[in-house]
Order: structure tokens, then sequence, then C-alpha cells
């Protein structure tokens, strides 16, 4: 390989706030806010040049999961906060039952008016927002992180906090600060395949609705015309036989997902979870690139497959696809805890919870066909501040899918919900912290608890009122997974 040797250069500082947030996701979105109503200076720092992340940049629908089987909601707070935002102006249809994956409740929303909410909450907070800035390096000192590198439009500018919570979705700060990091399977380092989620406008409802009942035989678990009517949101996961038909004829891309799943959005629109493209690395430029040329073909692949296949369909029309391709795994931290698949399973809690999550553990495959999917809602468990630790760095928090986990853990606290509570959590911390200017192992466990109790968070063990919706009860918990392709090596595991 060969090199250019830059030369020397100054690079001018163009702020020093208390607390950096890299990365504007659910989990910076969460971590951002927390922080600056907690006290603390807060900058924002996005490559995009919208707020969102995953929930409007790549276009991932819908929320997933804030209650428990038993329709306990164990996920509120800032996350809360913005689905009522949406339900009260007409962008979401708030908690609503799922037909797909035996969750207690599905959170639709319209990405649009996502976008325009979420910059407002962040205005309201009172955080900085600088957009279209991509973090390029970092200075380190004795495990304190003296600045960040970013470049855009301006060139190249440096920032220097007192504190940075990573939120970049694949450890990007970490990673360039030296921290020790992990990616995919411990074996082999295989992640999880990449999709390009798109939206459908067109469908004739009514049309839809009847389609799935004369053809529950195709869907999971032969759904009942009651609960199909009951759907405030229709949501629809099978067809496993037609798309191996449809791929054996040349008509699909191998490498689709071996079922369709989609959610109905509240404009009548859906969201399409079924492309799928395996070995991509989304820290490689050139997978990314590979990635986003061969999913968008898929998606008119797709796109042909349901106007074929799907009563309701057929005078759709494609709406748009996400701007970027939606990356499940990449770079997972090493810190001071890593949460495992059995804390998930027997919802533990601990005395440093800082967020709780209930969905299930849901690994695509990164080789194969076969998804693995334990369930969700069934366990309640809690993230704790030490997987938020990066080891070696004394002002870094991360937050995210990129936290301290095993691969299989990594399947449940990846989703947008879990991400958001846990960037709360370590908004909070850091934006205590910032008021005393001490390390991140520093703060007082059962402090930081108390606080994100006043600010709506919901935890294990806090002697918090339970918020039922009966509505949510999980009715059907004992559904096969054969015609979504899923399986479970941990039902023995307690």
């Amino acid at each position: 390989m060969q090199y250019v040797i830059e030369k020397q250069r100054e690079t001018p500082v163009i702020a020093t706030p208390d607390v950096l947030v890299a990365g504007a996701g659910p989990a910076g979105i969460g971590a951002a806010i927390a922080a600056a109503r907690t006290g603390a200076n807060t900058l924002l720092v996005e490559r995009y040049g919208i707020v969102g992340g995953n929930m409007t940049v790549a276009m991932v629908n819908p929320f997933f999961t804030f209650h428990d089987i038993h329709g306990r909601q164990v996920i509120k707070g800032i996350a809360e906060e913005l689905v009522r935002r949406m339900t009260a102006r007409g962008v979401s249809p708030g908690h609503v039952t799922d037909l797909t994956f035996d969750n207690a409740s599905m959170t639709p929303f319209d990405p649009e008016g996502c976008r325009a909410i979420l910059f407002e909450m962040l205005e309201e907070a009172g955080v900085e927002i600088l957009l279209h800035s991509l973090v390029v390096g970092t200075q380190v000192e004795d495990g304190f992180i003296r600045s960040i590198m970013i470049e855009n439009k301006s060139g190249r500018q440096a920032i220097c906090p007192r504190y940075v919570i990573d939120c970049s979705g694949d450890a990007d700060v970490a990673a360039l600060a030296g921290a020790p990091f992990t990616a995919g399977r411990d074996e082999d380092g295989a992640m999880q395949p990449a999709t390009l989620y798109f939206r459908v406008g067109g469908v004739d409802l009514p049309a839809l609705r009847q389609w799935m009942k004369t053809n529950r035989q195709l869907l999971k678990d032969s759904p009942s015309d009651d609960e199909i009517d009951r759907q405030q949101a229709l949501a629809l996961l099978g067809l496993n036989g037609l798309v191996g038909e449809a791929i054996r004829a040349g008509e699909l891309d191998p490498e689709v997902a071996p079922r369709i799943l989609m959610y109905e959005l509240p404009n009548g629109q859906f969201s399409v979870n079924t492309t799928r493209l395996q070995k991509i690395d989304g820290t490689d430029a050139g997978n990314l690139t590979g990635a986003e040329i061969m999913l968008r073909k898929q998606v008119l692949q797709v796109h042909a497959f349901l106007k074929k296949q799907i009563g309701g369909f057929a005078a759709s029309h494609i709406v748009d696809t996400g701007m970027q391709v939606g990356i499940r795994e990449t770079r997972r931290i090493q810190g001071d805890y890593t949460l495992t698949e059995k804390d998930i399973l027997s919802g533990r809690s601990f005395e440093d919870g800082i967020s709780c999550g209930t969905f299930a553990i849901d690994i695509h495959p990164p080789h194969g066909r076969t998804q693995l999917f334990t369930g969700s809602g069934r366990a309640v468990y809690e993230i704790p501040y030490r997987a938020l630790l990066p080891q070696g760095m004394h002002n870094l928090l991360v937050a995210g899918r990129c936290i301290s986990a095993t691969h299989a853990a990594f399947g449940s606290i990846r989703v947008m919900a879990t991400c958001m509570a846990a960037g709360q959590g370590a908004g909070v911390a850091a934006g205590m912290l910032a008021g005393s200017g001490t390390a991140v192992r520093e703060i007082s466990p059962a402090d930081l608890r108390r606080e994100l109790v006043r600010q709506g968070q919901y935890l294990l063990n806090a002697g918090l009122e339970e918020d039922v919706d009966e509505r949510l009860m999980l009715k059907r918990t004992g559904g096969s997974g054969e015609k979504a392709g899923h399986y479970n090596p941990f039902s023995d595991l307690k």
C-alpha cells in the first residue's frame, strides 16, 4: 500500500462543550437531550443533514418494543416523550399490537414527521447541533480525549469537550481513540446482514385485509379474522414458500430474506423489511458501496413480487428508500462489563442499571437462511452503566448498538427504543459528571439512577408504579416461528 505524508497543520477549535455527542441516531438523541436537560452545555455532531439516524436516515420502522408480554411499559423517558408527541400530531398511532414477532407492542411512525419533532425536542432542550460533519480523529492523553477532529464543508475543525458520548453506532470515536473493541461473532467475526428499507404507497388497505384473511395459511401462525381486524396498523410476516419459488425462478435475488415482512405506517404507506445482503462490513466504504448498489436492485425485485403476489399491492408504488443501507452490526466496545445472553434471558437487574430492554435476541443470519429469534417481552433486563465504559478511557461513554455486549446479547440491545433509552442513561451520567469534572467511573450509581427516575426513565427495583396497557397484553404466546424462518437455541437458558 502506498502512503501520502501530509504536512503538519493547525486545526481551529470551534467549540469546547461540556458534552459532545457524536451521532444523532436514537441513542444520540436520547443522550444529547438528557445531557442538556441535566444542565450540561451539549453539542450534537451528525454526519447527515437530518437527525434520527436509523429512524429517519435508514427508514427503519417501527420502534420495537416498549412493553413486555404482560402489557407493562418498560421503556419510558425521552423515547416515550417522542412517541407521545408523534401520536398527538398524527405522526404515529402510538403503541399498537403486532402480528409478526409476538411482540407485546410495536410503534410505527412517519419518518418525515419524526424528523421535525426530533429537531424541536433538541432545540427545546438547548442542544447545539452541527450537521454535515464527520468525526475523523481524536487526540488522547492518558486515557482522556482532549479533542475530536471533524471534517465538513468548512474544512477540518477541532472540538475540545470535557466528556464525549459515542453514539455513532459503529464505535467510531472509541476506535479512533484506541479503545479496545470486538466485531461480529467471537468464532469468525461474521456480522448480521445489511438491509435497505423502503416505503410503498398506493396500497388498497381493505383489499389487503381481505387477502390476509383469505390467505392466512401463508402468514405466521395463520391469524384469525378477529386478529387481523383488530390490527390498528397492519403487519404482515410470511410467504416463505412463495419467496422460495420466486428465488428459484430468478425473480428475486437469492440473498433476500426468506420471507416478506412489512408494517403499515400512519399515512397508509408500508415499510418493507425484506432486502438482505450478507458478508457486509459496515465500517468498510467499499462494502457499503456494494451494498447500496445491490440492495437497491433488490428493492425493485421485492416490490414487483409484492405487486404480483399480495392483494392490494397491484397499483402500489415505491415512495422512497433509506438514504443509507441499514447496518445491524459492526464494532462493539470492550467495556467494564459485557452484557450476555444469559443476562438478557434471565431478566437481570444491576446496581448500576441505567435503562431497560425487553426485545428478543434477534440475530439475522451472518451465513445461511435461518434467523435466531427468542421472542420479545418474556424477560425485562437492565443495561448496566459499566457496559457503556470503554476500557482504558476516562471521559468517554458509549451508547446505542456499540455498547459492550456479546454477539448474542447484541441481538436484543440493538433496536431503536432500547438504544434511545440507553442514550438517555449516558446523557444523564455525562450531564451529572460535567458539574464535578470527575472521571466517568467516579459517578455514584445510586445518584445516577435517582436522577434517571426523576427524568422519567423506567428502571427495575426502583419502586416505580407499573404502567400496564391491557390492550397490549400478548394473547398468543405459543406461536411457531416456522413460517418466519426462526429458531431459538436458547430455550433452555434461563
